[in-house]
Parts: structure tokens; C-alpha cells; sequence
């Protein structure tokens, strides 16, 4: 199958090395599209590296991307209309050069968890590398933010306890950023309340998007998997959230692991109570990935590639149920709409489900789960 990613030609990601990438996770694809520490964003925007990389959308080989962690790709493979990954003979046939319509700046890890799948530790950006992220702010604001239309912040930590971040949203003026519409949070969610917002006066006039990174569907696996975040400060917050009047689009997702692939169901039913107004709302779930602060047996005991037959077998259960949901959901037009990347570790094809048995399973599913994930 020949496909398009329209992604390298309007949507950048910005890492705290100054790595440019497409607006994708960097371990999707095997090369920056240059790095703003060593070249003018002229020579990284419309440079060599990046015309190689675009040159792979125009041929449809994507040859530079890796199919199997996409779930853009994994959308169009399944038939499953995707806005970024459409197949190559609905594709523009030429680029007009024009700068990026939208940024992701993951370049502050700063958290307030610690959560095992992303870090070992606290981390809260200091001294020379506090510097560096400022570096970076700063050339963002002045080369790159007056051109977009959306921003992100942030892939790699929490943008309420970045200081730099947080700051820019106190801050935000959009005479000095008169195109940027709309602004996507990563947030785990803790310190997105109405008291932080309140102080956030320049952006209650845009249009507003999340994914809220939660890895759990019940107070004990977060406590495991979200440390030391508190479940019942996250679902009054999620209340909150829900009713911004801004809010476009409500996304919750889940780095899949041992301690919580149990819990994919129950998730996408937190995820059901989440719908307000028929407002956009989507669950994804995540691979883990083998981070560099993960060691190899961490990464076993933490991850589902190597897993004993019993567990492979409950988590291929869990699987087709979450798939099912997904291609139901999608072709009946219900919310949320389901995502994931964990495609190679379905061995088969998947049916949907029928309408009356799913009704059943739904109310199975119902009955396992805490009542505070209900509607």
C-alpha cells in the first residue's frame, strides 16, 4: 500500500536538543529534519534533509518512517479515515513551500510525576539546562511561533510545571502571535485546574485541545503507574476540563504495560464519560517504548514483548475486545473514537463486532468497572 503523510510539509516537533522533526513522536521516523543549535531555520525548513524526507510522501514509500509504531498509518492501513496519512492517489501531486502551520514544543521535561514508562526520577529542568530550553523558547517565539496557527506544549513533561512554559501561557498575547488559533495541551492532567486557568487570561478566547496522559482506569494502577499523582485530584480536574466552553477536542490516552493492559476497556468507558456536547473526544493507546533510562530487564518486566503464554494470552483477549471497539466505534461514528499502535501484536484479523452482542459486552464491561467511570 502506497501512502501520504502530509505531516513534514505544515507540522514540526521541537526536542530540548533542537531537533526539528515532523510533528511526530522522533521515534517514528529515523532522522531530524535538521537542528536549530547549527543551521538558520531557513537551511532546516526548506534544506536538503527535509526535501529527502518529503521526497519519500511523494513516492508513497514513507521509507523513513517506522509503520508499525504510527497510528496515523495503522488508521489508513485498516481503511479508517485518517486526516494526516491519506492513500498516495488522493495526495497533492507538489509542495508549494510555505512555513509550518503548527509547532509541538516537547523541549522541557520538567514533570511534576515520575512515572516509570517515561522517567526513573522527578525531573525539574535547572541551571545550564534551563538555559538551553530558554534558548530555544526564545528562538520559537521569534522565528517560528508568528507564522503558526497551533501550538502544543508538551510531549516530554507537564506545560502547567514547566516554568518556561507556564510563564508563556500567563504571558500568551496574541497581538505578538496574531495567527495561532488554537493550543493543544499534554498534561497529565494534576495541575490543569480552574485556579491554574484562571491566571491564563490571553488564551480563553482560543480554541483548545488535550490529550491527557492517565495510563490507568482505577485509583490503584495510577497509583503505580502515575507516581505520586492523586486520582481523585485528576477526576475533578477531568470534570473541569470537560465543560471549558473553548475546549474543541478531549483526548485521554494510555501507555500500555503489565501493570494496567487489563484495564484498556474500562478505559475507553472513563474515556465515554468524558463525551460533552458531542464535543471530539478520543482514548489512544500507547507502546511502550525503550527509553534510555530504562534498563533491559525494566523494560522486560515492564513491557509486553516478551510476556509468559498466560499473560499473552489475557492481553490478546484484551486486544480484539479494544480493536473491536475501535472499528465499531469508528464506522458507527461514536465517541470517542478509539487509537492505538499496537497493531503487531494482533496476530489476525479482527471482526467487528454486531450491534446487540456489543450491547452486551458493553454492559459487562460496565459492571467490572468503578462507578465514577460511568456517565
Amino acid at each position: 500500500m502506497k501512502l501520504f503523510c502530509k505531516l513534514p510539509f505544515s507540522r514540526i516537533s521541537i526536542d530540548d536538543d533542537g531537533n526539528i522533526w515532523p510533528a511526530c513522536c522522533p521515534d517514528w521516523v529515523e532522522f531530524p529534519l535538521g537542528n536549530i543549535f547549527k543551521q538558520s531555520w531557513n537551511e532546516i525548513w526548506y534544506g536538503d534533509t527535509a526535501k529527502k524526507f518529503r521526497d519519500s510522501m511523494f513516492d508513497g514509500s514513507l521509507k523513513y518512517c517506522k509503520w508499525g509504531w504510527c497510528p496515523n498509518i495503522a488508521d489508513a492501513q485498516a481503511g479508517i479515515k485518517n486526516f494526516h496519512v491519506i492513500p498516495l492517489k488522493d495526495s497533492p501531486k507538489e509542495w508549494i513551500p510555505q512555513p509550518p502551520v503548527h509547532v509541538n514544543m516537547n523541549y522541557d521535561q520538567t514533570c511534576n510525576l515520575k512515572c516509570p514508562s517515561c522517567r526513573n526520577d522527578l525531573i525539574h529542568i535547572r541551571g545550564d539546562k534551563l538555559k538551553k530550553v530558554e534558548y530555544i523558547q526564545e528562538y520559537v517565539e521569534k522565528q517560528i511561533l508568528p507564522s503558526v496557527e497551533s501550538i502544543a506544549l508538551t510531549g516530554v513533561g507537564d506545560p502547567f510545571m514547566s516554568r518556561v512554559f507556564r510563564n508563556f501561557l500567563i504571558n500568551f498575547d496574541s497581538k505578538k502571535y496574531p495567527n495561532i488559533k488554537t493550543i493543544h495541551f499534554h498534561t497529565n492532567g494534576q495541575l490543569f485546574d480552574e485556579k491554574m486557568y484562571s491566571k491564563m487570561k490571553g488564551i480563553h478566547h482560543l480554541r483548545l485541545s488535550t490529550d491527557i496522559s492517565i495510563d490507568a482506569a482505577s485509583a490503584d494502577i495510577y497509583g503505580k503507574v502515575r507516581a505520586p499523582g492523586n486520582w481523585d485530584i485528576l477526576m475533578k480536574n477531568l470534570q473541569f476540563i470537560k465543560k471549558l466552553d473553548n475546549l474543541v477536542l478531549l483526548g485521554i490516552s494510555m501507555v500500555v504495560q503489565q501493570d494496567n493492559y487489563k484495564q484498556m476497556m474500562p478505559f475507553i468507558e472513563l474515556g465515554e464519560s468524558l463525551v460533552h456536547k458531542r464535543r471530539a473526544t478520543f482514548v489512544e493507546f500507547k507502546r511502550l517504548r525503550k527509553d534510555p533510562h530504562l534498563s533491559d530487564e525494566q523494560f522486560q518486566k515492564m513491557g509486553l514483548d516478551e510476556i509468559n503464554p498466560d499473560m499473552k494470552a489475557e492481553f490478546s483477549e484484551q486486544l480484539i475486545l479494544m480493536e473491536r471497539k475501535r472499528l465499531y466505534n469508528s464506522r458507527n461514528r461514536i465517541l470517542p473514537s478509539v487509537n492505538h499502535n499496537l497493531h503487531e501484536y494482533i496476530s489476525s484479523p479482527v471482526e467487528e463486532i454486531p450491534s446487540s452482542p456489543f450491547v452486551k459486552l458493553t454492559s459487562m464491561i460496565s459492571s467490572i468497572i468503578p462507578t465514577t467511570f460511568r456517565k
